[in-house]
């Protein structure tokens, strides 16, 4: 896939110092810190054989206000990443001293609709080698926080998109709501099953094909895991590209669900990000940066299309990507999990470090009690091993015992599924591997 043109003299920068550089040499901050404040920079990044420009704006003032929140910014379809280099964007981020970092969801012409697929035909183009998502959470953020001074917690993190870019926005959040305080869609594609569109359908396939594959990445199947972020939904009334039934659509499930969102639907405005909605963007991410990102005190999590997960320190490993799994009411005492595959679930830590915890699990079909046990909880985590269906989980913590297990068992009951990494530290759950 060809690379694209890197401006201004920064190619040579960008291949002797970064991601495709010089090998095992990490980027310098003292590089980017030379360059002037107040401007564009542009880069490329390259990540599993995947190579992509970047533009970062750093603010007025840069590198004085470190460390900065950093916003991620999704364009929309065909749209370019200069869609973003306008005034008003930049003196807002000057204002709010907050970095910017613009990207695209295609590349010579190959959409990825910033999707977890990678492979993705496309009439005269070639295929994504990896999907955005891992080229975004592998390759693009660790570049930019080894290279500025940003903040690197959940709460100075945002998403915001137009158009296509809207989608990635909130899809990428709702795939990891830990990392990130605000998620913003202009004009966005909030559900996927409203839309049609050449770069939707090279992404997804036909429809009636592949709603299993639409569903495990729609914003309005995985609108549950937002949860706790900040959430502002823009869209012109006389959008003639994107409807507004799309945001419209998002409303009435976040509403339903009875998360806090912002909502507008702006009399006049089409298929644009106008002056107001940055004005209306920048007020929600300046008072999400503002306040601490804290796990929520009840939660949910869905996910389809993938083996393993991890959020907000639950890990979740299945065998059968093609299934859904979801769990919530997430607390010390107790959790709530419904599964089409078998699942090996390591909660968060729940117990002092030391303690046994007595586990009941109830079968919410049928309100029987399927299993009772006791078990060790290896620094506070409890490893438990469920079959499909539809689970209630209860946790009773006991009396600590004097020292820990150095070594837990593998798995069992689990038909051999998931096992260890030869030489790997059991209680580890990265040791787990799908097989």
């Amino acid at each position: 896939m060809k690379r694209p043109g890197v401006r201004l003299g920064f190619l040579w920068l960008g291949l002797i110092a970064g991601i495709g550089g010089i090998p095992g040499r990490p980027p310098g901050m003292a590089e980017a810190q030379g360059l002037s404040a107040g401007s564009w920079e542009s880069w490329t990044v390259e990540w599993g054989g995947e190579a992509h420009e970047v533009r970062v704006y750093r603010p007025d003032g840069f590198p004085s206000h470190r460390p900065y929140p950093v916003v991620y910014l999704l364009s929309g379809w065909a749209m370019g990443l200069g869609m973003w280099e306008r005034p008003d964007l930049q003196q807002a981020a000057d204002a709010a001293h907050i970095l910017l970092v613009a990207l695209q969801g295609e590349d010579d012409g190959v959409p990825s609709y910033y999707s977890i697929y990678s492979g993705l035909p496309w009439p005269g183009g070639s295929a994504w080698k990896v999907s955005f998502y891992d080229w975004f959470f592998q390759g693009v953020m660790p570049w930019v926080e080894r290279r500025y001074p940003v903040r690197r917690d959940a709460g100075g993190r945002a998403l915001v998109g137009f158009s296509m870019g809207g989608k990635g926005a909130f899809s990428l959040a709702a795939h990891r709501p830990d990392w990130f305080a605000a998620a913003v869609s202009i004009g966005g594609v909030l559900d996927l099953t409203l839309h049609d569109s050449d770069a939707l359908r090279a992404v997804y396939g036909p429809r009636d094909a592949s709603p299993f594959r639409y569903a495990a990445d729609n914003p309005a199947e995985l609108a549950p895991n937002l949860q706790g972020l900040s959430l502002l939904i823009l869209h012109g009334a006389d959008d003639p590209e994107v409807s507004p039934a799309h945001s419209r659509r998002m409303h009435e499930i976040l509403q339903a669900l009875g998360y806090p969102h912002v909502w507008e639907e702006i009399p006049g405005m089409g298929h644009e990000v106008s002056a107001y909605a940055i004005e209306r963007t920048f007020a929600i991410l300046r008072e999400a940066f503002g306040r601490p990102r804290a796990v929520p005190s009840s939660w949910r999590y869905r996910f389809a299309a993938a083996t393993v997960r991890t959020v907000y320190r639950m890990t979740l490993i299945k065998s059968d990507p093609a299934t859904w799994s979801e769990v919530w009411h997430i607390s010390p005492e107790e959790l709530e999990v419904r599964t089409d595959d078998r699942l090996l679930l390591f909660t968060p830590p729940v117990v002092p470090r030391g303690g046994r915890v007595r586990i009941q699990v109830w079968n919410r079909e049928t309100g029987a009690l399927a299993q009772q046990l006791e078990r060790p909880a290896l620094n506070g985590r409890v490893r438990l091993e469920l079959p499909a269906g539809h689970w209630t989980i209860r946790l009773q913590p006991l009396r600590p015992q004097p020292s820990i297990p150095k070594r837990m068992a593998p798995p069992t009951g689990m038909d051999g599924t998931f096992v260890r990494k030869p030489g790997c530290v059991e209680e580890d759950v990265i040791c787990y591997v799908v097989r």
